[in-house]
This record gives structure tokens, C-alpha cells and sequence, in this order.
């Protein structure tokens, strides 16, 4: 009873004080006040970084997050963090050069406050912030892998996205990348995203289409890219656009571009292939550290013989927060 009183207690005076910090926003538009605001949501709303956070799981020869412990199956060491940044650079070279499809520059009142959930090495807010020096970037994940280093209208958050969403603000732009192994549940986070998308902004999705399902009571369905145009409308966006693209798995496929693509995906897919498959193996399967490796040395040679003529497909999805919502 003690502990139900309090928790309700806690909750009331942390809902007070997010009101407290809204009306503070609509008073005052300063953009020091918005820096305030960053500072504030980030010790109050926010797990604090505390230095168990940076106490890493240690699990077949593998790091991975401290926070959340378990609930993202990929590794997040320097070796991974490696490969993030190298699908970042497939990903740019997908959109030929460009961080977004949404057109955010069409945003009504401009473009002020940004956020990339499950934000990894923090690549892509960098590199937002850099493109966009007046608009607030904020970039949220499970492990606080991010640069101590980062430009001054750009911070991190150690923070789970599928938890409620408690920013005192809304978003011009919400951006999400590879998320398809992410969440149990991908559409509470859509709306989340409604939520907290301002009237004629936009949310926007980049990510692949995994041809498999998890195994046993994993918990999360790795399929459901192909289902997100579906789920953002039904989450409340309009104007909801998919494009379609493609990444070959080496450089089998014809044109130049296809086979830069599929060059890069290969060692894409290399880099990240025993991070993929080490803690589902072994902990769902109960297979050893040692039959997993076995297993991926006749892996990576098939995808390195350029013989096996398989793609894996990419979908890149945003929808615009309608400017009056149904009531």
C-alpha cells in the first residue's frame, strides 16, 4: 500500500511539473528557453545516466545495453558501432546523399525541434544538426554509446521509446531508422509519435524488410516493416508516402549504382552477421558460442561467393501529422 501511495505520488508531481514546463514554453519562445527546457526534460523526465547505465553486459565475447538489460538483442561494443556507421553510409547512399524524404522544409513555421528514437551511435541527429543549425536535436537509445562530442543544438538521452513519451514539447520532424528489431510492439510507438508530432510535422521511417520471424517466446515480431505505411495511418497520419528500394547482397545485381549498393550491404551484412545471430542462438536455441561460429563460416562464404542472387528489401515511410485533428 506504502509503496502503490508513493508511486502514485511520484507520478502526480512529475505530471505537475511537465504542465509546469509546457506553460513555461507557450509564455516564453525564446530559444534559450527552449535550451532550458532540453536541460530540464533531461533531469527530470529522463533516466538519469547513471554509471550503471554504462555497465555493459558482458555475453559471448559481445557488449550489450545495460539499461532495458535484454531487451535488444544486438550488440552495442565498438564493433557494431563500427557497422552502424557503415549502414549509415548505405542509408545516404540509398537517398542519394540525403538524411530524409520528408519534405520538412515545406513545414509550416519552420523547422525547431527534432527527434531520432533509437538513435545508435547518433550518426544521423550529428549529422541532422549539422545540416540544420537552428533546430533542436535530440536523440534517444537504450545504450549511451553517442560522443561525448556533439554540435551544441544537438543532445542525448538514455531513454526506451516504447515507454510513454513524456517530452515537454512536440516535434517538428520525428526520425527513426532500422527499428524493425527494436519493440515488441511497433504501432504504441507510432502513436507516441502521433502524440508528440506537432500539427504538420512529420514522422518518417528507414528500414529493411527481414525475410524471418523470431523464434520461440522471443517476443517481437522482426516482420512488420512492411506493415508500417498501415500502421502510421492508423496511428493518425495523412499523406503517408512508401518508397520502395533495394539492397542486392553483392555485386551480382547490373547498373553501377545497384552494385555500390550491394557492395556496401555485403559488408553490412558481414560486419553485423554474428551480432545478428549470437544471442538469439544461443539464448532462444541454447546452441554454444562455439556451434555458432561453426555454423556462420559456411554463412559468409556463400554471401562473399557472389553466387547466391538474394536482396533484402528497403522501405523509407513518412506521413504528416494532419494540421486540425478530428475531435
Amino acid at each position: 500500500m506504502l509503496r502503490s501511495r508513493r508511486l502514485w505520488l511520484k507520478k502526480t508531481l512529475l505530471r505537475s511539473w511537465i504542465n509546469l514546463l509546457c506553460w513555461i514554453q507557450k509564455r516564453f519562445k525564446n530559444w534559450r528557453i527552449q535550451i532550458l527546457l532540453v536541460s530540464l526534460h533531461y533531469h527530470t523526465t529522463s533516466t538519469s545516466v547513471r554509471s550503471s547505465v554504462f555497465q555493459f553486459v558482458q555475453e559471448n565475447g559481445r557488449t550489450y545495453h545495460a539499461y532495458r538489460e535484454g531487451k535488444y538483442y544486438l550488440p552495442n561494443d565498438e564493433m557494431e558501432q563500427d557497422r552502424l556507421d557503415l549502414q549509415h553510409h548505405l542509408f545516404l547512399l540509398t537517398l542519394s546523399g540525403e538524411l530524409y524524404n520528408a519534405p520538412i522544409k515545406d513545414i509550416p513555421g519552420g523547422l525547431h525541434n527534432v527527434l531520432d528514437i533509437a538513435t545508435g551511435t547518433g550518426i544521423w541527429a550529428i549529422e541532422f544538426a549539422h545540416q540544420f543549425p537552428s533546430a533542436n536535436v535530440i536523440g534517444t537509445d537504450l545504450s549511451p554509446i553517442q560522443p561525448d562530442f556533439a554540435p551544441p543544438n544537438c543532445h542525448f538521452e538514455v531513454d526506451d521509446a516504447e515507454d510513454p513519451w513524456l517530452f515537454p514539447y512536440q516535434f517538428d520532424y520525428i526520425h527513426g531508422r532500422a527499428l524493425a528489431t527494436c519493440f515488441k510492439s511497433h504501432l504504441p510507438v507510432f502513436r507516441s509519435a502521433f502524440a508528440y508530432t506537432k500539427p504538420g510535422g512529420y514522422f518518417e521511417l528507414q528500414d529493411c524488410i527481414v525475410p524471418f520471424r523470431c523464434i520461440d517466446d522471443i517476443g517481437k515480431d522482426w516482420t512488420r516493416v512492411k506493415r508500417y505505411r498501415e500502421m502510421m495511418v492508423e496511428a493518425g497520419f495523412e499523406d503517408v508516402v512508401e518508397r520502395k528500394y533495394e539492397w542486392p547482397v553483392g555485386t551480382w545485381a547490373r547498373g553501377e549504382r545497384m552494385k555500390v549498393l550491394g557492395l556496401w550491404y555485403r559488408e553490412d551484412l558481414l560486419a553485423g552477421l554474428q551480432g545478428f545471430t549470437v544471442a538469439v542462438l544461443t539464448r532462444a536455441l541454447g546452441m554454444g558460442r562455439e556451434e555458432v561460429e561453426v555454423l556462420l563460416v559456411g554463412v559468409r562464404e556463400d554471401i562473399r561467393s557472389n553466387k547466391i542472387h538474394i536482396y533484402i528489401p528497403v522501405r523509407v515511410v513518412h506521413g504528416r501529422k494532419p494540421l486540425e485533428i478530428e475531435q
